[in-house]
């Protein structure tokens, strides 16, 4: 069976099956960068995956580093939405400084494994202690709220491209950087090309 990386898994990536239809659509806390830097990642995204041999690159608009999810399907239970944006609001948090500045592969020890698709993905330095913090955050009022808690850690990372192949690990000689100041609750919807915002919050200075 085809397997791929799970979008909201943490820590040691986790797999799961693709023998069901992909989702229609899927509802997660997220990252967004601002535009300028989410340009900037799809050109560096569109460049080295000609250097690999990756087709199709993730485009601005779908470019994310994500914190949570919600649900996915063609539906979710509209009190779960509610409950969502409930815990949105509770979150007391101060914006911080983020650096994506390496690029890996996240293969949870399946290279070379016929059939397999893993994300390349951009790693951060500076703020990954604080994306992890909002994490735990989210997920603590989550299951406050009944709620999945989902996993208890996650690596920050923003995806790239997926593919059979892997890329060596290595230093961007650009990092992207940006200030966080602000979170996101997102509906992504198969075949469109930008998510839907159902929420926004902004950090403390």
């Amino acid at each position: 069976m085809d397997m791929q990386l799970d979008l909201f898994g943490g820590g040691a990536p986790k797999l799961v099956g693709t023998g069901r239809s992909f989702p229609t659509h899927r509802w997660y806390f997220t990252l967004l960068p601002p535009p300028v830097i989410a340009q900037d990642m799809e050109y560096f995204a569109l460049r080295m995956s000609r250097r690999y041999g990756v087709r199709r690159p993730v485009r601005a608009a779908r470019i994310h580093a994500s914190l949570h999810g919600i649900g996915e399907g063609d539906e979710i239970p509209a009190d779960d939405l509610d409950a969502a944006l409930e815990v949105g609001e509770a979150i007391r948090r101060p914006a911080f400084d983020v650096t994506f500045d390496r690029l890996m592969t996240l293969d949870g020890g399946g290279k070379g494994r016929s059939g397999r698709q893993f994300p390349t993905v951009l790693s951060c330095s500076t703020g990954q202690r604080e994306i992890q913090a909002l994490h735990a955050d989210l997920r603590r009022e989550m299951l406050r709220r009944g709620l999945e808690g989902g996993p208890s850690n996650i690596l920050p990372h923003v995806t790239l491209w997926y593919d059979t192949g892997s890329v060596p690990e290595q230093p961007l000689s650009r990092p992207f950087r940006w200030r966080v100041r602000q979170f996101f609750l997102v509906r992504t919807t198969l075949g469109e090309a930008r998510p839907e915002c159902l929420g926004e919050w902004r950090l403390g200075r």
